[in-house]
């Protein structure tokens, strides 16, 4: 009878709890439906409530268990299973509370060290250098919570700012607007595009290095200004091209007296080799406009103005990989970039001040009034007078241009609406006080802002969560494995570098798909993979210390059972 209350008492326990967990997991499966894997993994997995829940299961089974005691050899299979149940939730509730799990994104040939968290935060830093003031984010993945309203108190250098989150959208739409009564010179056209029956408008920003240039179809939309005579008599002066359009490529092996210029080609991924040498050149990238942003190398625009090269020097078991500036030649040198092939390579291009072939370009005269530049396939130039409301055609492309509108001072202002509640593009609107100023902004997720308060502008990011690895891993080259006969990837490969400082180790490893790569407890899977504008992988890294017990206690489960099916066959038959 005793032990028949023991059991029902357990069970008044287990069961409630049972209960409880069964529909957590199930409300996390909507949820997960709902808003995405990221936000279930925060609000609901990695969450203290839910961790102590699977704590309680553990107490309850480590009970039940003990109210068996003294153990007898018929209760093998039972203990085991209990234990391995125990172990497997210890595991699981020090993964979600000391777990680390994020991911790398490297471009080829550069290192990378940060890791990208999957939680969000705001930084809030004063304009000049010096250490940012890191806030968590804990609405980013409560999707329903629109206006948390949750104020911040950011300390910086003597100043106190109040920073308040008073909207979140998970999956924001940015409205723009431009008018024209703008404080501050800033001129900006608006052109309305249309060919075979494709219409489209694009606003341009002369001011704006994000904002000048844009693509449309096989056009390079700019909007520049000509602020002297001079600047415009070179502008509309055709360029003289004197070698190929984007430019060579010089490699020297002074060991094997080998010189050879190889003009940099429209596609990439085939190999070149290099005569009188057992080394051959691969060009990954070409960048017209170059420009570093924390999503890794980009062009600005189409047009050259920082033209530059990525490609892999291979030969002898040996791989490098340069990145080559036809402005800036000494760029390797002053960043301290060592290679393992003796070899010196020099970039030039031959048109860093003209404009990119297909151009449909708007000049603002030094008189303030507008002029339409032209050019075609192989450089050429055509002029073309533009007003407000004119239409007029590009003589080489055929599509057709209308100046909608031009704003010598125009004003930009952004408003942003939720289409839904899936996590997609999320965004913030926020408020920033310093005594009795008061400014306020958008930011979407990887964005950034500069408020002018006080006596110094601050600059507020929105971005994922960063930590710094103990190791530094270097993308040599990246692979995507097709299907024969077909475009269809079969598979992906990165071959990395990683480097440990604190051991002085540099280990060379090829990460493949269901083949990571582990270290001091880290582990690198692929993940994905980003082609444009240059091949760049994303691996998921993975730091779990529960992972040990978690297959101790799968072992131990399965071990119950071989165990219950060993003693059942030895006990004799009446």
């Amino acid at each position: 009878m005793t032990q028949l209350v023991r059991r029902l008492g357990s069970l008044r326990i287990a069961v409630p709890l049972l209960v409880a967990i069964a529909g957590v997991l199930a409300w996390g499966t909507v949820y997960e439906a709902r808003f995405g894997t990221a936000a279930v993994q925060h609000a609901v997995y990695r969450s203290w409530w839910f961790q102590v829940l699977l704590g309680f299961l553990a107490i309850n089974l480590a009970a039940a268990a003990w109210q068996r005691y003294p153990w007898k050899r018929k209760h093998t299979p039972f203990l085991l299973a209990h234990l391995g149940i125990i172990l497997i939730l210890i595991g699981g509730i020090l993964g979600g509370r000391l777990g680390l799990e994020g991911q790398l994104v490297i471009p080829e040939g550069q290192a990378e060290r940060l890791l990208q968290l999957p939680h969000n935060i705001v930084a809030v830093r004063q304009l000049n250098p010096g250490v940012a003031h890191i806030i968590s984010t804990r609405f980013d993945a409560t999707a329903w919570i629109h206006e948390p309203h949750t104020t911040f108190r950011v300390p910086l250098e003597g100043r106190l700012i109040e920073v308040t989150v008073d909207r979140y959208y998970p999956n924001a739409e940015a409205i723009e607007q431009v008018t024209g009564d703008g404080a501050d010179d800033n001129p900006a056209v608006r052109l309305a595009l249309s060919h075979e029956g494709h219409r489209d408008a694009v606003w341009l920003f002369a001011t704006d290095p994000e904002r000048f240039g844009a693509r449309w179809g096989q056009a390079h939309l700019l909007f520049v200004e000509a602020s002297s005579e001079t600047a415009l008599a070179d502008l509309l002066r055709p360029a003289e091209s004197s070698g190929p359009p984007r430019g060579v490529v010089t490699i020297e092996l002074s060991d094997l007296k080998v010189r050879q210029g190889i003009p940099v080609p429209d596609q990439f991924g085939d190999t070149v080799p290099l005569e009188g040498s057992p080394y051959e050149l691969t060009f990954k990238a070409y960048f017209p406009d170059f420009a570093i942003t924390e999503h890794g190398p980009i062009t600005r625009s189409e047009r050259p103005n920082n033209p530059a090269v990525a490609l892999v020097l291979s030969g002898k078991d040996q791989r490098d990989a340069h990145l080559l500036f036809a402005k800036h030649p000494e760029f390797s040198t002053t960043h301290g970039l060592t290679q393992t092939i003796p070899a010196s390579l020099t970039y030039t291009h031959p048109m860093p001040n003209a404009l990119p072939p297909q151009t449909i370009g708007v000049v603002r005269r030094p008189d303030g009034s507008l002029l339409g530049l032209l050019t075609g396939p192989q450089g050429e130039h055509h002029t073309q007078e533009c007003e407000v409301g004119r239409r007029f055609i590009h003589p080489w492309l055929g599509y057709e241009v209308v100046v909608e509108a031009y704003y010598p001072r125009a004003a930009l202002t952004q408003q942003f609406i939720n289409r839904n509640n899936e996590v997609k593009q999320e965004a913030l609107h926020l408020v920033a006080r310093e005594g009795t100023e008061v400014k306020e902004t958008w930011l979407s997720l990887g964005g950034f802002a500069q408020l002018t308060l006080g006596d110094e502008p601050i600059v507020i990011e929105y971005r994922k969560a960063q930590w710094e690895l103990p190791v530094t891993i270097k993308l040599l080259d990246f692979r995507k494995i097709d299907y024969p006969g077909t475009q269809m990837a079969s598979g992906f490969e990165s071959d990395i570098e990683l480097t440990d400082p604190r051991r002085g180790l540099i280990l060379m490893r090829t990460i493949r798909m269901n083949d990571p790569l582990r270290y001091r407890g880290f582990s690198f899977y692929q993940a994905s993979y980003l082609t444009d504008p240059v091949e760049t992988t994303v691996l998921a890294v993975r730091n779990d210390p529960g992972t040990p017990l978690v297959y101790a206690g799968f072992l131990c489960v399965i071990l119950g059972v071989v165990s219950m099916f060993v003693l059942k066959s030895a006990v004799p038959r009446p």
